[in-house]
C-alpha cells in the first residue's frame, strides 16, 4: 500500500470517538460500525487527518513490539476492508510531512484492527429524515415540479 492516501467518504459517513471507540455510519448504506481496538482507533484517526498508508504502517511498527512486515499486513487488510464497505476513498497524497502521534496507551502488543460491521438498524437509519437535508435546511418541501412529476 506504500504511497497510498485516503481520506473518510464524507458527507456519506461520518464518525466520532467515544472512550476509545471509533463508531462510524455510512449514512448511504444504513450501516454502523465499531472500531474498540487501539490499533483500529490508530489507523481511522491517522486516514482522518490525512496521513498516508504507509506513513501509519511506520508510525505503527515504531509503537508496537511486532514485525511491519505483520503490520503492514494488518494495516493492508484493514484498509481494503474500509474501503469494500465504502467508509474510504482514494485521495490525492499530500505532500505534508508532519509526524503521526499516537495516542499514549500502554498497550504494545500489536492486535489486527478489527471492524465490526451492525446491520440491526439499517432501516431506521435509511428513514431519517436527515437523508433529504440538503444546504437549504431540513425538511425538504417539494417542490411545484417535483409534484408534477409524481402526478403525471
Amino acid at each position: 500500500m506504500q504511497n497510498l492516501s485516503y481520506r473518510v467518504n464524507t458527507p456519506s459517513v461520518v464518525s466520532e470517538t467515544i472512550d476509545g471507540e471509533v463508531i462510524i455510519i455510512n449514512l448511504e448504506a444504513g450501516h454502523y460500525y465499531s472500531l474498540n481496538n487501539a490499533v483500529g482507533v490508530h489507523v481511522w484517526s491517522a486516514i482522518d487527518a490525512g496521513h498516508p498508508i504507509d506513513a501509519i504502517t511506520a508510525a505503527l511498527s515504531d509503537h508496537y513490539a511486532e514485525t511491519s512486515d505483520v503490520i503492514g499486513a494488518a494495516v493492508t487488510t484493514f484498509v481494503d476492508e474500509l474501503a469494500t464497505e465504502g467508509l474510504i476513498v482514494a485521495a490525492a497524497l499530500d505532500d505534508k510531512q508532519n509526524t503521526i502521534v499516537l495516542s499514549a496507551d500502554n498497550e504494545r502488543v500489536f492486535a489486527a484492527p478489527t471492524l465490526q460491521k451492525f446491520t440491526d438498524m439499517q432501516d431506521l437509519l435509511l428513514l431519517d429524515p436527515i437523508h433529504e437535508v440538503d444546504e437549504t435546511g431540513w425538511p425538504l418541501l417539494p417542490t411545484a415540479a417535483d409534484e408534477k412529476e409524481s402526478v403525471g
